[in-house]
């Protein structure tokens, strides 16, 4: 079977939405006593595709009687850990099958048509874009980290900041709401 880790990866995601969706109401009481340690717990689950949307509430309701800066700042180092660690877990677990899938007929003729030193910029945006939007962190890791190109301190801050400006962003629209 070929990508079995990559089928296995979108088999579990689709099993934990499908057993855990319904669960994204409940944020425990208690846990807003955690303070700074809750919001970058937050930060964490922010960048997880099935744990984002309670991480986003959480950060809403972390923000009504915080310092918005503090609180995006916080969450966005939970972020840069979840981040990481994805990438780590890609990047050592899945080099096998981005290898193979390197040598699949599209990425072949993606590589021709595309120079390689516009290569590394289209890699680093996006990755970037994924990262940035609401869509799953998880592509835009994997675009990032299957890049030999791509250094762990240029994804680190690249993360940091994206996170952390859409943490921001999202508490800012809540608070003009």
């Amino acid at each position: 079977m070929k990508y079995k880790k990559f089928k296995s990866l979108g088999v579990i995601y689709a099993l934990t939405i499908f057993l855990f969706g319904g669960l994204s109401n409940s944020i425990p009481d208690s846990f807003i006593e955690y303070g700074s340690i809750g919001i970058f717990i937050a930060g964490i689950l922010y960048v997880f595709s099935f744990t984002a949307p309670i991480a986003t509430a959480m950060i809403l309701i972390f923000s009504i009687n915080k310092n918005i800066l503090f609180l995006g700042l916080i969450a966005g180092i939970g972020s840069l850990i979840g981040d990481l660690v994805i990438f780590h877990f890609i990047r050592i677990s899945f080099m096998d099958e981005i290898s193979e899938l390197s040598k699949h007929r599209a990425a072949i003729f993606a590589s021709n048509k595309i120079s390689k030193k516009y290569r590394k910029y289209l890699t680093y945006f996006l990755g970037s874009f994924f990262i940035a939007t609401p869509l799953p962190d998880e592509i835009g890791i994997a675009i990032l980290a299957s890049s030999k190109d791509v250094q762990m301190k240029h994804f680190s801050i690249i993360s940091y900041i994206l996170n952390t400006g859409g943490i921001l962003l999202i508490v800012l629209i809540n608070n003009l709401l």
